[in-house]
């Protein structure tokens, strides 16, 4: 059965038939000083095409609930328990080499922080063709060539220069 949510365009799908749908999220930290409860029964769905904002206080989760979506947290020290499915696969029991092909791909993540999001020992330019190249097979200038349009896309001047700077050669608004 599909149950479907009053919106203001109609409906939307809820459940396992939406494109992403978190159900009873529960995260869990082993620390030194005990268990820490990071997030505690969340659930939401989103859309295809739509877009959802956690909002809430420092600590609150938000941070924690998107890493773990994406599968970005230690198993080692981590507890995950519910249901994160995306377009109805569960991604609290997949495999990290089948989340590898997802993350990027079908779900990603822009970091809140753009000092720390792009790593200072490469060029801005390989770190976004890398992913561009491992999920669509393209060449090396392929990417280069896509990378370059989609810096002038997102407004940075010369791309077809400054896609071989490194991060601490761009502003703060032009790493974001």
């Amino acid at each position: 059965m599909t149950t479907l949510t009053k919106t203001e365009g109609g409906t939307a799908p809820t459940g396992p038939d939406a494109f992403l749908s978190v159900r009873d999220l529960r995260v869990r930290f082993s620390t030194e000083d005990g268990t820490v409860k990071a997030v505690d029964g969340l659930s939401f769905d989103v859309e295809r095409g739509k877009t959802l904002g956690i909002v809430g206080e420092s600590g609150s989760g938000k941070s924690v609930t998107n890493l773990t979506v994406l599968g970005l947290h230690n198993p080692k020290f981590t507890t995950v328990e519910g249901q994160i499915l995306l377009e109805g696969r569960d991604l609290v029991t997949t495999a990290e080499r089948d989340m590898e092909k997802i993350r990027g791909n079908k779900v990603a993540m822009i970091f809140q922080d753009p000092l720390t999001a792009l790593s200072p020992y490469y060029t801005v330019g390989r770190q976004i063709a890398e992913p561009y190249m491992k999920h669509t097979g393209a060449s090396k200038k392929e990417a280069r060539a896509r990378t370059i349009e989609m810096l002038a896309k997102v407004g940075i001047p010369q791309p077809e220069t400054r896609v071989d700077d490194y991060p601490h050669q761009f502003s703060g608004g032009m790493r974001q």
